[in-house]
């Protein structure tokens, strides 16, 4: 609350929000890299959480990671095994714990381009990262669990992930929107199930001031769910 958060290669932060009346209202707050940039994006209640690429084009020079001030200061946030090599498509705060988060991932299990590295995808397209507290003394990098929670998905690009007020967890896809619920998220192997909504490629899931659900879509406009 209080404060915009935006990125391109660098984290920069708005204090004046809507009262805000030049560029030079914003602060730079962290530099994710030289030739990085951020692909997802989430701040609560000042935790901010920022995935970014660079090089950002497919194959051996592919780079992705995340960045958070969750332990005090900015910080690389160090990977372990098995943590997807693709795209950050989106992040989410863990509602619960602000050393948490839950990070998107996009494209598929196997890269579409050959050669070194196209082997190195990785599985799932959800996972949570919890923050040790501890920090690697050789490269600085916030110490980390990453865990896979994709539970039943399908291996289709992931978008974003909503965690709404009720506790409803829902998944924007390119086959569409499945949704689960918080206490089965929490479990770490939660069961999907397809929601109501068309099957489109679905960009955004928002939740609006009436409690219903408001998901962006690729080209075929905005739905609202009933409830």
């Amino acid at each position: 609350p209080g404060t915009w958060v935006a990125g391109g290669e660098y984290v920069w932060t708005n204090t004046k929000t809507w009262a805000s009346t030049s560029g030079a209202d914003w602060t730079k707050a962290a530099d994710t890299g030289a030739g990085h940039s951020i692909t997802a994006l989430a701040s609560r209640n000042h935790v901010v959480w920022a995935g970014w690429c660079g090089s950002c084009n497919p194959g051996s020079s592919f780079a992705r990671g995340l960045m958070t001030n969750a332990n005090g200061s900015y910080q690389q946030v160090a990977t372990t095994a098995g943590v997807p090599r693709r795209m950050v498509t989106g992040v989410t705060p863990d509602p619960a714990d602000p050393r948490s988060s839950y990070v998107v991932f996009g494209g598929y299990s196997r890269n579409w381009v050959d050669g070194p590295g196209s082997d190195l995808a990785g599985s799932g397209h959800l996972w949570k990262v919890t923050l040790t507290g501890g920090t690697d003394s050789a490269t600085g990098q916030a110490l980390a669990t990453w865990t896979d929670v994709s539970g039943n998905l399908p291996d289709v690009p992931g978008d974003n992930l909503l965690i709404t007020s009720r506790g409803r967890v829902v998944l924007a896809t390119d086959l569409g929107v499945v949704e689960t619920t918080l206490a089965s998220l929490r479990t770490g192997a939660p069961q999907w199930s397809r929601d109501a909504i068309p099957v489109t490629i679905a960009t955004q899931a928002l939740e609006g001031p009436d409690g219903k659900l408001y998901v962006a879509t690729y080209g075929r406009g905005i739905y609202r769910t009933a409830s």
